[in-house]
């Protein structure tokens, strides 16, 4: 599963760096609200999934936490992975 993963990872990677500003700037169709579709520039819907990663990676970090796991220094340093 992981090298699926990063498999598609390295792809869309590779759509991203290859794309120019106009494609980016292009509006897609994205959720919008409750039952809602919106056109949106494809940045921004790049931005809002790099936001939305950054969330559910500092969620997995409480769960890893709340099951005896070890936090890794996500955003700086933390209790089990000091920087000093």
């Amino acid at each position: 599963m992981l090298s699926s993963i990063e498999k598609e990872h390295q792809k869309f990677l590779e759509l991203v760096r290859k794309a120019s500003d106009d494609d980016l700037l292009k509006k897609v169709h994205f959720f919008s609200g409750p039952k809602a579709i919106g056109e949106f520039p494809r940045i921004d819907v790049l931005w809002f999934l790099l936001s939305d990663q950054i969330h559910h990676r500092g969620q997995f970090s409480i769960y890893a936490r709340i099951a005896g796991g070890k936090v890794p220094s996500i955003y700086g340093p933390s209790a089990d992975e000091p920087w000093t």
